[in-house]
Order: C-alpha cells, then sequence, then structure tokens
C-alpha cells in the first residue's frame, strides 16, 4: 500500500551527508493510451506539459483525442521514468512520461492528497534504474506551465477523449507542494481549470 513511500525512503542518507544525496529512479513501460486511461484514477496531480507542446503541435495516436494541446503529451509517452525523493516537506514522488526516443514529454507529480493505490497501481512492473545524484538538473524538467489537474476519459463519438476535470479541494499540504514543484521547474502554478 505504501510502496511509494518505501521507494521513497530507499535513498535517505544522513542530513550531515547532504552530498551523497540522490534520487532513486525505476522505469516503467507503459502505452500513452494505457496511461491516459489510468492517469484518471489518480485524482489530483501536478501536471507539467514538455515546452515543445506550446511551439508545434503532438501528433495523437488513432483513436484519440486530447482535449486541449498541453494535454498530447501524454498520449504520446512509451515509457515512465519514476523519481522519489526525501525533501524538506517529506517524501517527494513523480513521473516523467518519455517517448519512444526518451525525450521528455510530461511530468506527473504526487501530491498527498493523489490516491496513494492508484499511483501503486500505475507503478506495477516498475524495472530499477541506477539511483542519479541530487542536483538541480534531475529536479528540473523542460515544462511549458504547471498545473492542478484530475484527469479524465470519455468516449465521443468513436474516439476517446483526454480531458482534466475542475479540481476539487486540495490540502494546504499539497498546495505548497504543488507550488515548490513549479517553482523548482521555473514556472508559475497556474489556476485550476475545468
Amino acid at each position: 500500500m505504501f510502496g511509494w513511500l518505501a521507494h521513497a525512503f530507499a535513498s535517505l542518507r544522513p542530513s550531515c551527508d547532504a552530498a551523497s544525496w540522490s534520487i532513486s529512479r525505476c522505469r516503467v513501460p507503459i502505452a500513452g493510451t494505457e496511461l491516459a486511461q489510468r492517469l484518471p484514477m489518480l485524482g489530483s496531480v501536478l501536471y507539467l506539459p514538455a515546452r515543445c507542446v506550446v511551439q508545434e503541435p503532438w501528433p495523437v495516436p488513432a483513436g484519440w483525442l486530447a482535449a486541449r494541446c498541453e494535454l498530447a503529451p501524454v498520449l504520446r509517452s512509451d515509457a515512465l521514468i519514476v523519481s522519489s525523493m526525501i525533501g524538506a516537506d517529506g517524501p517527494r514522488e513523480w513521473i516523467d512520461c518519455v517517448d519512444g526516443q526518451g525525450r521528455f514529454c510530461a511530468r506527473v507529480h504526487l501530491l498527498p492528497d493523489t490516491d496513494y493505490l492508484a499511483w501503486d497501481a500505475l507503478l506495477a512492473g516498475s524495472q530499477p534504474l541506477p539511483a542519479t545524484p541530487l542536483c538541480p538538473d534531475q529536479m528540473a524538467c523542460r515544462a511549458a506551465s504547471a498545473e492542478l489537474v484530475c484527469f479524465r476519459t470519455r468516449r465521443l463519438g468513436q474516439l476517446d477523449l483526454l480531458e482534466t476535470l475542475r479540481l476539487g479541494h486540495l490540502s494546504a499540504l499539497g498546495r505548497h507542494i504543488a507550488h515548490e514543484a513549479a517553482r523548482t521547474a521555473a514556472v508559475e502554478l497556474e489556476p485550476a481549470r475545468g
């Protein structure tokens, strides 16, 4: 049930040895369409799409639509790189969606308000990767924006539609972590959309 917590504590080091802190990582192979179907189970998350989305449209798989261009990178994903670390406010965990060439598509941050069982289920079958040193390059991502969302998929004629819902209640700690993650990515946390 708390696999994310055990995974996060795997890289814990004494605070006096800050130079040796690291980020635990694993890889989860998953098609973008399967990811899109499973994201709604997570509930509230912080979503950071890749910067290139703003500059050019991302093609989406046949049979799928993205309600807005910022959601298209999810559908282009080929794998997830899961990272976890211990931050000043406790464990932090996020997934980087990458395409078939290993390019960053989007980042999804776990929040205290996220459904942890759905998060663990999403990470089932993960393959461990070597830990990486805790440094700004590993924390940052090439994000265009950051927003708090709840994903939803629904059928629209013969197509599946990936969209977001208006965010319900979010804890103060969840908002704080979202603001910190957005700041680390050098983007502003955008107001919730419906």
